[in-house]
């Protein structure tokens, strides 16, 4: 086991902040403003997949740092995370979705629509700031 490197995650958190305040200037935007427009729609689809890469890498180098195995996928990152009392289990099932949506935006983009990232804009950006402070506390 080694020391959880606080600048490499610190710098991580960064790039979830800087992608959440842009998600958030967007999320201002009126719907129908926000479909009009392909530059919101894939500005908003990177920025989200840029913080859920990051949360991800978080997460591997905290399990990777306190030996705690290796995850099969990157939504077993979150439930190695939970299992080891990192985090809670609602939130680990929260962030296990956010993965599998990040996958989605990679693989299976044609299936992603404007309206369903809009809704993760209204309702959904506060799960961001919630990994930011569980993972503060190792910190």
């Amino acid at each position: 086991m080694y020391e959880i490197d606080k600048k490499r995650v610190l710098d991580k958190i960064r790039v979830i902040e800087n992608s959440l305040s842009k998600l958030k200037t967007l999320s201002r935007l009126p719907l129908d403003e926000f479909i009009s427009d392909f530059r919101y729609f894939d500005s908003a689809k990177y920025n989200l997949q840029t913080a859920i890469e990051a949360m991800i890498d978080i997460g591997n180098h905290v399990i990777s740092r306190r030996g705690l195995g290796i995850p099969k996928t990157y939504a077993d990152t979150f439930e190695i995370l939970y299992k080891s009392g990192i985090i809670a289990k609602n939130d680990a099932d929260i962030y296990k979705l956010m993965a599998k949506f990040r996958n989605r935006i990679v693989h299976f983009y044609d299936e992603v629509d404007d309206k369903e990232v809009y809704g993760i804009l209204q309702n959904n950006l506060g799960d961001f700031d919630s990994f930011i402070q569980q993972i503060s506390k190792l910190l």
